[in-house]
Formats: C-alpha cells, structure tokens, sequence
C-alpha cells in the first residue's frame, strides 16, 4: 500500500482579483514536481512518486488549480511513495521540512549564500564541511552534498523558490508546510539572491580518488597560519593548488604559531588527488595532505669564519 503526504506550497500576497496568467504558474507547479521526482533519483530510493494536485472542489479544476489552489488558498501536493517515511526524509534534506536544527539544502544555501564550491569531504564521518565567505563551516550530510551538486535539483529548486518572486514582485514570500507539521519553511525576498548565486554555480562531479603517500612536498610563498582551507604547495615542478591540511594536529600547531611554513621547509605528507569535472567535461584537480609525516624545518646554513 502506498503512503501519501501532502505538502502546501504558497505564493503569498497574491491580490485573487488580479488573477495571475496561467503559462506563468504551471511552470512553477511542475517544477515542484520535478524537484521532489530529481531529489528521489539522486537519493537513490527505490520508489515511484506520483506528484499531482488537489482542487479545492469537484468541477472545474483548472480555475481552482490557478487562483484558489495555487495562489490564495495554497496548493495541496501530494506525494505517493512505496515508503513514507522515505518522502518525509526527502523533504528534510530539501529542507522544506526540516526540524530540530536539522540542515538540509535551503539552510545550506542560506548559510553559504549559494556559494557552495568550498567544501571538503569528512570521509571517516561521512558528511562534508562548507565554509562561507566569514570563514564559518557548517556540516551536512552526504545525501545533502549530494543534492546540491545535482543540475536538475539545482534549476527546480530555483524555478520553485525563487522564480516566482521575479514573476510576481508582490509577493513577497514563498512558503513549504508538511500537512500535521508545524514547521513552515519561508523563502523571501532577502534569500532569492542566494538562490540566484546558487543558480550560477558550476557543480562538480567527483570522478577519481588517488593517494600518494610518503611524498616530499614545499610550501609556496603565501600566508600559512592554518586557518584558512585552501594552500599552494611545490610538488617536484609542479605546483598543487587548491591543497587543503586536513591533519588537524598539524593544524594546531600551524595555529598556534609553533610551527610557520618558510618556503624551503620541506613536508613528507601522505597526500589525496581528487578529480573532478566541470559542467564543460574539463578535470578539475583539488588535493588533501592527509597527514605530515614529518616535518623538516629549513635551516640556513652556517658559513662560519672565513680563515
């Protein structure tokens, strides 16, 4: 037996004798419809989700479906899954449903200001950590990461919360309710440019993981105090750029002051290339010093006296 949930979706501030014009918000609904059905392939649920909309009443569905269901009234969604609480998940991680601090996708693009390329994964968590233009991270989880960087949930996700403030300046704000759930997600008029940023965003898809380990690396000149993400470093005639420390103990004590990078010191570190590809198919290089296996300082040589 299938489950249904059903979710209200609303455009507010919509004066119902103006009318709005009917090309203008089936796009809108069917993008709905599409996001939920992309977000579904991209998580991987073995499930088929019907999406369709509720009148208000039998009879002539289109008039309702346009100036009470999908604009003063709301619209009822309903979405039928083989599980659930699959659907109820799917929607936390768009985060139009979430609870409890919970971060799904919406707070992610709020948080980074829909600039997600900063990012490094958590392997042994299992969750990855974006950081925005203050410097400040926030955790997600992998399913998250991955809704994020998908094209189709990427442009639904706009058409449907930042769209329609554009066609329809008067609004004001879009809102998300779960149906028996007393969270309300509301996208207004100060996140459309997020979303908007969001929308411009090349996402990279993560092909191939190669470790090199016990290599001997030097520093390029630059500022290595540990708290930024993202270093440059000399790898024989090459230069590794963007190479992330994720060895936090030899991040303390970058912090710290302990230890301050000379461009000639030089670091044995066992070290993780991750290639990736842009929407153009062109590879993209990124690097991970897992851990400075040793650390030799550079030492200016003593020439002592001249007999």
């Amino acid at each position: 037996m299938s489950e249904k949930i059903q979710v209200i979706y609303k455009l507010d501030k919509i004066n119902p004798e103006d009318g709005v014009d009917i090309f203008e918000v089936a796009p809108i609904l069917m993008s709905f419809g599409e996001l939920i059905r992309s977000a579904n392939d991209v998580l991987g649920y073995n499930q088929k989700i019907n999406v369709r909309v509720k009148p208000f009443r039998e009879g002539s569905w289109i008039s309702e479906f346009i100036l009470e269901s999908s604009i003063t009234g709301g619209v009822l969604t309903y979405l039928k899954g083989a599980d659930g609480q699959n659907l109820l998940i799917l929607l936390q991680l768009l985060g139009i449903n979430v609870k409890d601090g919970a971060v799904g996708l919406l707070q992610l693009i709020r948080f980074t200001k829909g600039k997600i390329q900063n990012h490094h994964e958590n392997k042994e968590l299992g969750t990855f950590t974006y950081t925005n233009e203050k410097g400040e991270n926030i955790e997600v989880s992998a399913p998250v990461h991955a809704l994020a960087h998908s094209p189709l949930v990427q442009m639904n996700f706009y058409n449907v919360a930042a769209s329609p403030l554009e066609k329809f300046p008067t609004a004001g704000s879009v809102s998300f309710q779960a149906v028996g759930s007393e969270s309300i997600e509301t996208v207004t008029e100060a996140d459309k440019d997020y979303f908007e940023e969001y929308l411009k965003q090349e996402l990279l898809t993560e092909i191939q993981t190669t470790e090199m380990n016990g290599v001997y690396v030097k520093p390029k000149r630059g500022s290595y105090s540990g708290e930024q993400r993202q270093y440059s470093f000399i790898f024989g005639e090459s230069t590794l750029y963007p190479t992330a420390i994720e060895d936090e103990d030899f991040l303390k004590r970058l912090l710290s002051g302990e230890i301050r990078l000379f461009h000639e010191d030089l670091l044995k570190v066992d070290i993780e290339i991750r290639q990736r590809k842009d929407a153009s198919n062109k590879i993209l290089n990124q690097y991970a010093i897992k851990k400075v296996v040793e650390y030799i300082e550079y030492k200016k040589p003593d020439q002592g006296r001249l007999i």
